[in-house]
């Protein structure tokens, strides 16, 4: 089972989605829990706002997609 992260936003929660293009943006998806919580390190400039992330199963369905 793949796993994501979501973020809350004032709506609900968004799967964090990546773009190389900077138009496209795909959900970020890692082989297991272990290594979504490492891509967690990569917002260590938001460190105080960590609560407001998630990870989920890629399953999970986001509330809110904050990247439309």
């Amino acid at each position: 089972m793949r796993y994501k992260i979501q973020m809350q936003s004032a709506n609900g929660w968004s799967d964090l989605r990546e773009s190389s293009d900077g138009e496209t943006y795909n959900v970020c998806f890692y082989a297991n829990e272990a290594e979504a919580i490492a891509a967690l390190s990569d917002f260590s400039e938001l460190s105080e706002h960590l609560e407001s992330f998630q990870i989920v199963p890629e399953t999970e369905e986001e509330t809110e997609n904050i990247y439309e």
